[in-house]
């Protein structure tokens, strides 16, 4: 292999990760079976009915080489009750094949109960990131995994960690938390999460349970643990897979190097504590110091209140061990943590300078978006972006209709569909006019984030690093702030852009951007066959979809 890896000389300073045209050529596919199906599981000590990948939480690990195809087979195996279900690979662009993105009502109908599917697409990116369920809000019920896509690194170190991930975790059913997020009970809202977990485990004190709750607790369920070497430099994979809080991450005692952000390399800068929003990854590089401590403490905060996803048991912790030292040799670690956690919006983001830099076009079209949140005539509270609540259509994927020639649904207002044709750039300007905070992520393409803050845009284009934004695929709104953000139109297909908090998403937090219709690639037959499979099912049962639905 040119200069020993599969990337060749290319590095995260001469090579544009975005481009279809300079991605390594591996002939290799990696490929993996994922039976999705019910389970019962108790990661902090307390049982919950549960929906797994391969009977695992996390999920099982999808690993690849930069340019590798993934190909993984789908089993739909949820039963009592059945439900649909899809799987999203989030930060892939799917440049080429849009139709594995994974999204139903968009890219595809849902995978029908008891059906099989098979996703295939280039691992475009590399870096790290996660999978998940796209249908409803199911992947809060453990239908997540991470992914870990290798390639050239802007700063070396010595040892891989691998996947940190971080998610808030609630004690009922994720359909449930949906019927009480659509609903109209002001008494169950918003969704607060009983705990927090890094890789899956956490504590919980079982005293908490609610007074005549049927919920059992067995104490002292473990924290998740970890083997680090004095002297030497770790790489971590941050990922935030929760439902709503947004994640403080750091470890006692030491700074973190952040290097990548949502798999773009970024210049290396140092913090004490790293903010990730719903959906959010942050790559950093720790150093352990020879210092006096057999073992610290590595720590998920999450903070802030309801307005950013709040957790009545917000802290989680993971043991740090040195060298040999394990718990037969060592106590629990006792240290204590000097930072101080403030707001819950992500980094200033001028700080975030990518190695591989990428000057914005002109805008060919500009669009300014407005997020409220209201009641319906119902008495249902709904999420809307310009006044319009988005809902799923299963049967009728968007990516499909637009291959087909129709691109304009008059008299579907709720499909949310921005068709900006043959415009070459769209510049946004979203203006938050709730308290609430809301990650939005893009679907096929990295955002260039020009401007964020608090309060009302006030107008100027004078944008930040203007001749370098920062992009990544996800980007947290301050409660009554804004985001201003660009996206190239170099992917053409139906892309969602939505809010990833869970219970938000199920509200209906969403748009989908039609971009160049008439140059979206022929799909192949496989596609429609995930809507025959559908169509057959809903023809003969009713499907609960109380949500958005995606």
């Amino acid at each position: 292999m040119p200069n020993g890896f599969p990337w060749g000389t290319r590095t995260p300073q001469n090579s544009d990760a975005t481009n279809i045209n300079d991605i390594p050529n591996t002939g290799v596919t990696r490929y993996y079976d994922f039976s999705i199906a019910r389970a019962v599981i108790s990661p902090d000590g307390v049982p919950r009915d549960s929906i797994l990948v391969n009977g695992q939480f996390p999920g099982p690990t999808i690993e690849a080489n930069w340019g590798d195809y993934i190909q993984v087979t789908a089993h739909n195996q949820i039963e009592n009750p059945v439900e649909g279900t899809s799987m999203h690979w989030h930060g892939m662009m799917q440049k080429e094949t849009p139709w594995y993105d994974g999204v139903p009502s968009i890219s595809q109908c849902p995978i029908a109960p008891g059906a099989t599917f098979t996703y295939r697409f280039r691992a475009d990116q590399y870096g790290s990131s996660w999978y998940h369920a796209h249908y409803s809000a199911q992947y809060n019920a453990g239908v997540l995994g991470p992914m870990v896509i290798y390639g050239p690194t802007n700063l070396q170190y010595d040892i891989d960690i691998g996947p940190i991930i971080l998610s808030d975790w609630y004690h009922i059913p994720y359909f449930q938390i949906v019927e009480n997020t659509v609903g109209t009970d002001t008494r169950k809202l918003p969704p607060v999460s009983d705990n927090n977990l890094i890789n899956g485990r956490n504590n919980f004190d079982c005293s908490t349970l609610p007074k005549g709750s049927n919920l059992t607790c067995t104490p002292n369920a473990g924290f998740s643990k970890f083997m680090f070497q004095k002297g030497k430099s770790h790489r971590l994979r941050l990922v935030n897979t929760g439902a709503d809080g947004v994640q403080k991450f750091s470890i006692d005692g030491h700074n973190l190097t952040i290097i990548a952000q949502d798999m773009v390399p970024v210049k290396p800068y140092n913090v004490s504590v790293v903010t990730l929003g719903v959906a959010q990854r942050t790559d950093v590089v720790v150093y352990m110091s020879d210092d006096e401590w057999d073992a610290i403490w590595m720590r998920a905060e999450i903070f802030g209140g309801v307005t950013c996803g709040g957790s009545s048991a917000g802290l989680a912790l993971a043991a740090i061990y040195f060298d040999n030292a394990t718990e037969t040799t060592s106590t629990i670690p006792t240290t204590t943590s000097e930072v101080k956690l403030t707001g819950c919006a992500n980094d200033y983001i001028g700080l975030a300078e990518p190695e591989y830099a990428i000057l914005p076009s002109n805008p060919t079209f500009t669009e300014y978006l407005a997020i409220t949140l209201t009641l319906n005539e119902t008495g249902h509270f709904q999420w809307q972006i310009n006044g319009q609540t988005f809902r799923a259509n299963f049967n009728y994927p968007l990516l499909q209709l637009a291959s087909q020639g129709n691109t304009s649904y008059p008299n579907d207002p709720e499909w949310n569909v921005y068709n900006y044709g043959q415009n070459q750039s769209m510049r946004y300007v979203i203006q938050n006019e709730t308290p609430f905070t809301h990650p939005f992520h893009i679907h096929g393409h990295n955002m260039y984030i020009l401007d964020e803050g608090p309060g009302p845009w006030n107008g100027t284009y004078d944008m930040v690093n203007r001749h370098n934004p920062t992009r990544r695929d996800t980007q947290i709104i301050r409660g009554f702030g804004y985001l201003v953000m660009q996206i190239e139109a170099d992917n053409p297909g139906v892309w969602p852009f939505h809010c990833h908090v869970a219970w938000h998403l199920s509200g209906g937090l969403s748009i989908n951007i039609m971009s160049r219709p008439s140059d979206i690639p022929s799909i192949p037959d496989i596609m429609p066959q995930t809507c025959n499979d559908w169509d057959d099912y809903s023809a003969a049962n009713v499907v609960h979809q109380i949500d958005a639905g995606s």
